[in-house]
């Protein structure tokens, strides 16, 4: 089992946009010290929901202040890029890293980001579809050719070429059963922050995609399948309380900015609606035990246990910097993690192996 950071960048009453960004670079060389495998930068644009608008670039500042921890992105919009720079960027990063860097990719869904850029959200799934291949081909072949509906290229190689041969691992996020499937089907790897999706939901989901590998000749034991979900790791009532408050009034703040129906693409006008619908109607206390993993240590460990058991998780990345949760509170969380958590899962990792030998 592998253990993530996620990281969303928000501004809260009485904070600066420098003060977060400063703060952020501390935690994540805290993390790297702490023994946390990942760190996971969202991108926005537009709003105080989230600040950074370019994560490979701060990625750089990351990659110059830890020595062992990857760098994640959670994840990049690609229609919002040109992919052509990206690639570059990414491949930069790669290498002032030591090739650290897995890169998240997705669609996006917020209508003021796409406005802003003067791109129609409608097209923002041909645009993803097309960005990503382009994407794949520079960081992997020194000279390809590309005719698109967006994007023509002619015999172009972007430099500098990447650390890691064929360039760093991609993880599309992924939220409905047919992309699962789809993704499983051709060995692809994803990502996923399955917020209130029931257990059951996403078993299936899982399934789907395990199922798809297995019938394609894929080996899913070589894949990473991570998990995101927000977490606290601490004793006593009131500041589980005052975790999941936090939490709330992060999904609250959701509820703000994902497309209305009238923004959204037909196909996903429902969808869209169901979310805001939950999220209105949402409690603190159904945010207490759906809303993340909240408790102890050991409650904690037995959520991410049964997440490994029943989807088959083996990397588990968890929102502990949750949005407006005191930033003491929230590194006490981090420190418990680490010292009471991370510790149960890596000696287990070291009794499978032996005992499998044993047996052998």
């Amino acid at each position: 089992m592998k253990f993530g950071i996620m990281n969303l960048f928000p501004v809260g009453d009485g904070v600066s946009d420098h003060q977060v960004l400063r703060e952020t670079l501390e935690e994540i060389g805290l993390a790297d010290e702490l023994g946390f495998d990942s760190v996971w930068l969202a991108e926005h644009h537009f709003s105080k929901y989230g600040i950074l608008g370019s994560p490979v670039h701060f990625g750089m500042a990351v990659a110059e202040r830890t020595k062992r921890i990857t760098i994640g992105t959670a994840v990049l919009v690609l229609p919002l890029h040109d992919p052509l720079r990206l690639a570059e960027d990414i491949a930069a990063l790669d290498v002032l890293s030591g090739g650290r860097v897995s890169i998240g990719v997705g669609r996006g869904y917020q209508p003021s980001e796409f406005a802003g850029f003067g791109i129609p959200l409608a097209e923002s799934k041909e645009r993803y579809q097309e960005t990503l291949e382009v994407l794949r081909l520079a960081l992997s072949q020194e000279s390809f050719s590309y005719h698109g509906k967006f994007f023509t290229y002619d015999n172009i190689t972007t430099y500098p070429r990447p650390y890691t041969p064929g360039g760093p691992p991609i993880l599309q996020g992924t939220v409905s059963p047919d992309s699962f499937r789809d993704r499983g089907a051709v060995g692809e790897s994803i990502i996923t922050s399955p917020n209130f999706t029931p257990l059951g939901i996403m078993q299936k989901n899982y399934d789907l995609y395990r199922q798809a590998m297995t019938d394609n000749g894929f080996d899913i034991a070589a894949y990473d399948v991570p998990f995101m979900q927000q977490v606290w790791v601490g004793d006593g009532d009131e500041g589980l309380r005052e975790a999941a408050q936090a939490a709330l009034h992060y999904y609250k703040s959701v509820g703000k900015v994902i497309p209305g129906s009238e923004e959204a693409m037909e196909q996903e006008k429902k969808y869209y609606a169901a979310v805001a619908k939950n999220i209105d109607l949402l409690t603190l206390e159904q945010t207490l035990t759906h809303g993340g993993n909240f408790g102890s240590a050991q409650r904690v460990i037995e959520t991410i246990e049964m997440l490994g058991e029943q989807l088959g998780v083996n990397h588990y990345i968890g929102w502990l910097r949750i949005p407006s949760l005191e930033r003491k509170a929230a590194l006490r969380s981090m420190e418990e993690f680490a010292t009471k958590v991370i510790p149960h899962f890596r000696a287990k990792d070291a009794v499978e192996p032996a005992a499998e030998a044993v047996v052998g």
